[in-house]
């Protein structure tokens, strides 16, 4: 019998295995350590994140995890105000967030008749209901929504708000014992949703641990969602490769 007679081994081999595994195991690494691909469920981070768009987490902003585990082996930077972060859930820590730092830890943070107050300094507001574009494809009622630019420091972001004074999480009716007021405890961040009647964060549950911090959010990969009267997910060219701020 000839060599090209000869039956060739199949794709299954001991070898092929080996390497498909070797592959696997670097991609979960990097999925781990440096970068990793979310799915936005909820309108919490609206319009800055909408429902349905696929972000990118960087994971090495902050610091270095060892492969698979939680142990940070060197970090070189921390947190900053105004990032989006992905990090784990303080009530149940299987389940990731995705929200903005407002507190830094040390900061006294209040919200009074629906402003932002950072140790005493209330955090400066622009109507922009002139250009409502960014909300025409949202998923939480635009229509009851007012459309507004925050500024945190250098950084100007969106918010959103339930139209007329309904201040649904007021920190007053969460910490009553310090007067409203809430300290961020140290190795701590305060996070908030950008759609603010509509999003549970550190107003209902408390701070984020600095350990649960997993990465920051930095572009939307790409987006689609399906309308309320539609059958078929429609397709945000416009979002594919949209930077988050």
């Amino acid at each position: 019998m000839s060599e090209d007679q000869k039956q060739k081994p199949g794709f299954w081999t001991p070898e092929n295995l080996r390497q498909l595994a070797v592959f696997l195991v670097l991609i979960l690494a990097f999925r781990w350590t440096v970068a990793s691909p979310y799915q936005v469920p909820t309108a919490s981070m609206e319009p800055t994140i909408k429902v349905g768009d696929r972000l990118l987490a960087y994971k090495l902003a902050y610091d270095f995890k060892v492969p698979f585990t939680d142990y940070t082996l060197i970090s070189w930077a921390d947190p900053k105000r105004g990032d989006i972060i992905v990090f784990k859930y303080p009530k149940e820590p299987d389940i990731d967030y995705v929200k903005r730092i407002v507190g830094l830890p040390g900061d006294k943070i209040r919200v009074e008749n629906n402003i932002l107050y950072i140790n005493g300094q209330a955090q400066e507001r622009i109507d922009h209901d002139n250009d409502r574009s960014i909300l025409n494809d949202i998923h939480d009622n635009p229509d009851i929504k007012t459309l507004s630019v925050e500024k945190l420091g250098d950084l100007d972001h969106w918010v959103i708000q339930d139209k007329g004074n309904n201040a649904l999480f007021s920190l007053s009716m969460k910490y009553p014992s310090d007067g409203g007021e809430y300290t961020v405890p140290q190795e701590s961040y305060f996070c908030m949703g950008d759609n603010r009647d509509n999003s549970t964060d550190s107003r209902s549950w408390g701070q984020v641990p600095r350990e649960y911090v997993k990465g920051k959010a930095l572009f939307v990969m790409w987006s689609a969602f399906t309308a309320d009267d539609g059958f078929w997910p429609k397709i945000r060219w416009n979002r594919f490769g949209h930077g988050l701020r």
